[in-house]
Parts: structure tokens; C-alpha cells; sequence
């Protein structure tokens, strides 16, 4: 019998992405998906202890109701601390989507760009990178480009001007000879495959790595 992977949401514009991607690499196991996007606005008021509460409710539904074997949390604005307090709590392994994308990202070398439409992700991913190059042992340089006109796009159904947008961002990123690029969001890894033809770049997105680490750990 299949495993059950739960794919843990603070936001619609991730559920299609993961699954999409997810089904097609991984049909050996079985997905359960739960959303809840107001975690986004209460993200976006700086405040990290509801996000906890309700993204442990979540997992904990996953774990007991539909008898999963492991979380994928797909809110990339979610502290590394927030993160370790649902860890200790939960019961079964958690991937946060970003996390093994980071640990490559810095691999890749010293300048790193990063390019975000949820304004509240960047500090976190700022954090996220930075703590992998210390776990690493190495130093980094961030350069950061917030295009949060273009999350607004896509939660509106406007995926042309989404994509446009993002690719500006991107190819912004590329011009200040960085030595490789993170979308730091899931909604935008689909536009990444498309980008590796036109930048030469490194571009980083989370759902490969983070399949990976899922295999690892609940495969």
C-alpha cells in the first residue's frame, strides 16, 4: 500500500505546482492536500504564532485522519523556528519546501539572487540562505528583487501578466552577475524550467530538492 504524503497550504497559488509536479515524479505515493489561506494574511501581519497553531492543526488532520507519513509545508514565509516547534510536535518527518533548494543554492557559489512576489518570504529566505552558508561554512552576498505585483497577478487568475513580471525580475537578477538565482516561491518553479533556455544562470527552485528530501525521509 502506498504511502500518503499530506502537502501542507497557506496558499491556493501553490496546490497546482506541487501536485502537478509531485504526481508526475513521485506516483509511488499517494497525496493528500489541505489548504488554509489565511495563514497568508496573518504571515503578512508579521505574526508567527497563529501560522504554527493552524499549520500543526493541518498536519495533525493529515497524520491522524488520513494516516500520513510525512508533511510537506509549502509556505516558504515560515521562520526556521516555527518550523522546529511543529517538528517537535507533529509526529511524523515535515519538509519545509525550501529548505533542501537552500543548502544547494549556496553550493553554487557566493552571490546569490533572489527573486520574490510574497513580500514577507524575502526576509525569511534571506534567513534561510544564510543559514545554510553558515551550516556550510561559506559567505554570501544576497541580492534580492520583490515583484508582489506579480503574486497579485496570479492570484487573480492573470497568468500571462504573472509570468511577465517574474521574467523581468529574473533576467534582473542574471544582470548583476550573480552566480545563481532562487525563486524563492513555488508558484513560480514552473517558469523556472522555462528560464534555464534563456538564462545561463543557475536557477533554484524548491521541487526538485525538495522531493528528494521527502524520498528521504518517508520513502
Amino acid at each position: 500500500m502506498p504511502k500518503t504524503i499530506a502537502l501542507i497550504h497557506a496558499s491556493r497559488a501553490a496546490v497546482e505546482p506541487v501536485m502537478t509536479y509531485y504526481a508526475r515524479e513521485a506516483p509511488e505515493f499517494d497525496y493528500v492536500n489541505l489548504l488554509e489561506d489565511g495563514i497568508m494574511r496573518v504571515l503578512d501581519a508579521g505574526d508567527q504564532s497563529r501560522p504554527h497553531r493552524r499549520l500543526l492543526a493541518l498536519i495533525e488532520t493529515a497524520r491522524d485522519e488520513y494516516g500520513a507519513s510525512g508533511a510537506l509545508v509549502t509556505c516558504s514565509a515560515l521562520r526556521r523556528e516555527t518550523l522546529a516547534r511543529l517538528r517537535e510536535s507533529a509526529g511524523i518527518p515535515i519538509v519545509k519546501i525550501d529548505e533542501p533548494m537552500a543548502r544547494e543554492a549556496v553550493e553554487a557559489g557566493p552571490r546569490i539572487g533572489v527573486v520574490v512576489t510574497f513580500p514577507p518570504t524575502a526576509a525569511v529566505t534571506r534567513r534561510l540562505l544564510e543559514e545554510a552558508a553558515a551550516d556550510a561554512g561559506k559567505r554570501i552576498e544576497l541580492i534580492e528583487e520583490v515583484s508582489p505585483e506579480a503574486l497579485q497577478a496570479l492570484l487573480a487568475g492573470d497568468l500571462v501578466t504573472h509570468d511577465t513580471m517574474l521574467a523581468t525580475a529574473v533576467h534582473r537578477c542574471a544582470g548583476h552577475m550573480v552566480d545563481a538565482i532562487v525563486l524563492a516561491q513555488v508558484s513560480m518553479a514552473r517558469l523556472g524550467e522555462e528560464l534555464r533556455d534563456e538564462i545561463h544562470t543557475p536557477i533554484f527552485t524548491s521541487l526538485p530538492s525538495s522531493l528528494a528530501e521527502i524520498r528521504r525521509l518517508a520513502g
